[in-house]
């Protein structure tokens, strides 16, 4: 049997993006933020959990599956993120992680893993934001934000398992039809 449900895609941060729709649909999209610079984690945890509670946990609009980009293992070395960061990524994780359990399916897809199948390479992050965003706008997915074409290209990813069927639509090898 075919996938047919709708999936809804997370970029986790202090402003999230999020993509959803059902496979072969453009996704709707958009972001939010949960707080303004300096805003604590608890803050912002709670503000993401109402969020969800408000917006996904309606009959009509639940997803029959989540998927999040996974917070990645900072290098603390190089100073490439810092302590409360990774805290706070980490820490929507395993809300997001808790809100679904024993409801809704939960995935998760690396950064590496999105770039790859979206603009087929693993850019550092100053090259591939803009590729991904223009790559969605070639799509037809007029996004504002890096933030909702993050969350689009890891949409695209997901239904790319869930429906190969219809992946070869939106590779970089194919182009939009």
């Amino acid at each position: 049997m075919k996938f047919t449900g709708n999936v809804l895609a997370l970029d986790l941060a202090t402003t999230t993006g999020w993509a959803y729709g059902p496979p072969g649909a453009v996704p709707a999209f958009g972001h939010l933020r949960f707080g303004k610079p300096g805003t604590t984690r608890p803050v912002i945890y709670r503000a993401f959990r109402g969020w969800l509670e408000e917006k996904w946990n309606v009959r009509d609009e639940q997803p029959a599956l989540i998927v999040y980009e996974c917070p990645a293992v900072p290098s603390f070395m190089y100073g490439d993120t810092n302590v409360e960061t990774t805290k706070l990524l980490f820490g929507l994780a395993e809300h997001l992680e808790e809100w679904t359990y024993n409801v809704v399916e939960l995935r998760e897809a690396t950064v590496a893993q999105v770039r790859a199948h979206f603009i087929g390479r693993n850019y550092k992050a100053k090259i591939a934001k803009p590729m991904t965003v223009e790559r969605c706008r070639a799509l037809g997915w007029p996004v504002e934000t890096d933030d909702e074409a993050d969350a689009c290209a890891l949409w695209d990813y997901q239904m790319s398992f869930l429906r190969p069927d219809l992946a070869f639509r939106t590779t970089p090898l194919f182009g939009a039809r």
